[in-house]
């Protein structure tokens, strides 16, 4: 017969286990879900740019040559800030890389990844084989602290949805469930007037940083 010891023993180790089951599916799901918060500054945080403003900015791209915002007035552009660690991140990339490859030369969808980690993470050395690996087709630019906070990001990844008249049009913080990106980008692009193609966007400026993987 079992003592009521044993008994008491049996139940304490099973309610650990499940207590322990229970907290590594809970981190998975924030881990995939939940956008990832970046170190802020010690000054304060800049306002984002109304909406009646264009917005703007310039960084290094991973040639060192400068990616400047301003040069694709015209043409709906995405900026997705981003980071080699951000979990959530890797879940919605794949999805911007189809986009891209879809409608830039069709319909003259740009889409600026903007990465972090030169702010939080292992630097420059992490980007370039994450470019390879997630074979990202669009151009990577690099943000510093400054760039983050002027354009109010306060967690990754976050995904803005630019006009051709360089307003925001959405904004999405978080990776969405699979297609959420694509039906903002839609909508980005089904606002764009006489819903035609727009021209490509120039590639012999010395501001845009071509990757592309060869299978």
């Amino acid at each position: 017969m079992i003592g009521r010891q044993q008994v008491i023993r049996a139940l304490g180790i099973t309610i650990a286990l499940a207590l322990i089951v229970g907290a590594f599916f809970s981190f998975n799901f924030t881990l995939h879900q939940e956008p990832a918060p970046l170190l802020r500054l010690d000054r304060p945080q800049a306002n984002p740019s109304p909406a009646d403003v264009g917005l703007d900015f310039s960084a290094p791209g991973l040639d060192g040559k400068e990616i400047d915002l301003s040069h694709y007035r015209g043409h709906p552009v995405i900026v997705d800030f981003w980071a080699t660690w951000c979990g959530p991140c890797r879940k919605q990339i794949p999805e911007l890389v189809a986009l891209y490859k879809k409608y830039n030369k069709s319909r003259g969808l740009v889409i600026i990844g903007v990465s972090c980690d030169l702010i939080q993470g292992d630097g420059l050395r992490a980007v370039a084989p994450f470019v390879e690996e997630f074979r990202i087709n669009y151009p990577i630019a690099l943000a510093d602290e400054r760039l983050v906070d002027d354009m109010g990001v306060e967690a990754i990844p976050t995904t803005l949805f630019v006009g051709p008249d360089g307003k925001m049009v959405s904004r999405l913080v978080g990776a969405r469930h699979p297609g959420e990106i694509s039906a903002s980008a839609k909508q980005l692009l089904d606002g764009v007037k006489g819903h035609g193609a727009p021209a490509k966007p120039e590639e012999n400026r010395g501001h845009v940083v071509n990757i592309s993987v060869v299978n």
